[in-house]
């Protein structure tokens, strides 16, 4: 029988931390939070950056296991975050995903996620998930089957959102938690998506056909007709583009795939490695390309079916064709499905606990927040004790429009010139920057006009990832961080003047060719733009604050493209609005800023 969703007041306060910058105990946004919180159990609450919201998470989880609360999440977006969390309370339990974990199997350093788990029988280093114990007594624990036991085991446990997602929804034995705590809430619509998308690729299938044919398991015939099946549809559409299948298509792939029993093959399987017709080690990579076929066949079945539209419903998934009329030395595939999982909300209402508290800096319109998300419940949002006084929100009035329908061929390298510039005077004053551009060859027109105005800029690529970048420019190296929004717009934290300024190019609109924005104006029609408004209002907000995080900190926000005029004001919480600068050009915008951060 599950506990009470409510926690009081007294319990707590008295589970706050107490230490460091808590010693005086809660701030005053910290206590409404705590009284919203014990007032009314599941609840949404709006916490700006820099209100302590982390520290009441962490309460809100305390106070329960002081209670006697076993299950207690925390989820987050990604792996930054919770290093950050479990870096400010080391008592906390970290669980992360395969693909942080090496596979003790392989002699090799493979990843967990890079090898064929459930196919590895032999295995003496695989933990029971009921005991605890490994398959041969006294061997080394897999660190993934490990932290993944010692998750159930109870403790208030600090993960992904995708963690959660896979072993509360795929997991039969997962029980219910007792409380979930969602920091950025506004994310897990996306961060599910994500994680539940996939791509199907001739290459891949070729692989499996073949190796199954070797040992001659005769559904190698049912995979080899799918993939010719899939290469058709494929080729039907221009090359280098992703284009929607039409209904007659899916129907073709589930027809095809209906012939093969998962259960049958995977036994087929087993067996084929348990009598050494398949060498784990040799066949590594096959190996693990088949075990994902055979666990994701009924799953195909399931997404081209639901991106079909029902009775009295549209299609809740969809999938696209791509394919290269030529491919490269080093490419090995030129046909793909590519099937997104777009509906959502069902599997996050699904995964919910009874109690739950959903924390982000920015809901915004909390009935299109909970469209998205399918989270609803009370809502506290929050004002800021930072000063306004300390930033700035810069709209200048001669920068261009760059919305696809609005902009000449000029106007793009034009903006990001000028922006390399303005980088380039406040680096010259000792200050750095943060550029945040949508797509890739945006940031790599920024790389390359960035060196030739004199600047250093730094950014990810050629094996170092957007983490490893942006820790080392918070070391010092480089003038300006380079990143595209998927990268950049959440997730790095630049306080304390590592980088006062921010530019941040134009909205992420979606691209009106995609098949995601081509799915989502036939799904909602007109309706559609209350949902990318509300998406790139997110993103906005979100980009301002990775300087300004704590009341000590001053930062200042440039909005390049002429399209964030319409909304960007319109988003800022009430407390923001001062810092708001509209009716100033790019240059009389740059000379504030000297002025405000005191270069």
């Amino acid at each position: 029988m599950k506990r009470q969703q409510h926690l009081s007041l007294s319990e707590l306060q008295a589970s706050f931390p107490t230490s460091g910058k808590y010693r005086n105990g809660p701030w005053q946004s910290q206590e409404q939070i705590l009284e919203f919180v014990s007032q009314r159990g599941t609840c949404i609450v709006e916490s700006p950056t820099g209100t302590g919201k982390t520290a009441v998470e962490y309460a809100i989880l305390k106070a329960a296991q002081n209670r006697g609360d076993r299950s207690l999440f925390l989820i987050t977006p990604n792996k930054t975050i919770v290093q950050q969390i479990s870096r400010e309370f080391p008592e906390v339990r970290i669980a992360l995903g395969r693909n942080e974990h090496r596979c003790l199997y392989y002699q090799q350093a493979y990843r967990a996620d890079e090898v064929p788990c459930s196919m590895l029988l032999d295995c003496p280093h695989r933990v029971n998930q009921t005991t605890g114990e490994t398959c041969e007594a006294g061997t080394e624990p897999c660190p993934y089957l490990q932290q993944k036991y010692e998750a159930k085991q109870g403790g208030i446990v600090v993960c992904t959102m995708a963690f959660y997602l896979f072993t509360h929804l795929f997991d039969k034995e997962a029980e219910e938690p007792d409380l979930l705590v969602i920091d950025e809430a506004h994310r897990i619509a996306e961060v599910f998506r994500n994680s539940l998308s996939y791509e199907i690729t001739d290459h891949h299938l070729r692989q499996s056909a073949e190796l199954l044919k070797r040992v001659g398991i005769e559904e190698h015939r049912i995979i080899r007709r799918f993939r010719a099946a899939m290469r058709q549809i494929c080729r039907k559409r221009p090359p280098e583009e992703g284009v929607l299948l039409e209904d007659e298509e899916l129907r073709r792939l589930i027809n095809i795939l209906s012939l093969i029993d998962a259960r049958v093959l995977s036994r087929k399987i087993r067996d084929a490695v348990k009598s050494g017709r398949i060498d784990e080690v040799e066949n590594r990579a096959s190996l693990k390309r088949l075990e994902v076929l055979v666990r994701d066949i009924g799953r195909y079945m399931s997404s081209f079916e639901y991106s079909l539209g029902g009775e009295n419903r549209g299609p809740l998934n969809y999938t696209y064709a791509f394919y290269r009329e030529e491919i490269e030395e080093n490419q090995r595939v030129q046909h793909k499905l590519v099937i997104k999982c777009y509906y959502v909300v069902p599997l996050i209402r699904k995964v919910l606990p009874s109690f739950h508290v959903s924390f982000s800096a920015t809901i915004g319109d909390i009935d299109t927040f909970g469209f998205e998300c399918g989270i609803s419940g009370p809502y506290l949002r929050l004002g800021s004790n930072f000063p306004a006084e300390h930033t700035r929100v810069y709209m200048p009035t001669d920068t261009p429009n760059l919305a696809v329908k609005s902009r000449n061929k000029r106007d793009v390298t034009k903006a990001i010139r000028a922006i390399a510039r303005a980088c380039k005077q406040f680096s010259d004053r000792g200050a750095r920057s943060l550029v945040v551009t949508i797509s890739n060859r945006e940031r790599e027109k920024f790389l390359e006009l960035a060196r030739e105005e004199g600047l250093n800029p730094i950014s990810y690529g050629n094996g170092a990832t957007a983490r490893e970048v942006a820790q080392r420019f918070k070391e010092g190296e480089g003038d300006v961080l380079v990143g595209t929004a998927a990268n950049y717009s959440e997730g790095v934290d630049l306080p304390q003047q590592i980088a006062p300024i921010i530019f941040f190019l134009r909205p992420g609109y979606p691209n009106p060719n995609e098949p995601g924005t081509i799915f989502e104006e036939r799904r909602f029609g007109s309706r559609r733009w209350a949902l990318w408004n509300w998406r790139v209002m997110q993103q906005a907000l979100q980009v301002r604050g990775r300087n300004v995080r704590s009341r000590s900190d001053t930062g200042v926000t440039f909005f390049v493209s002429q399209q964030f005029r319409r909304f960007v004001y319109a988003s800022l919480p009430a407390w923001l609005e001062k810092a708001y600068r509209g009716t100033m050009t790019l240059e009389e915008c740059i000379e504030d800023a000297k002025k405000l951060i005191q270069l």
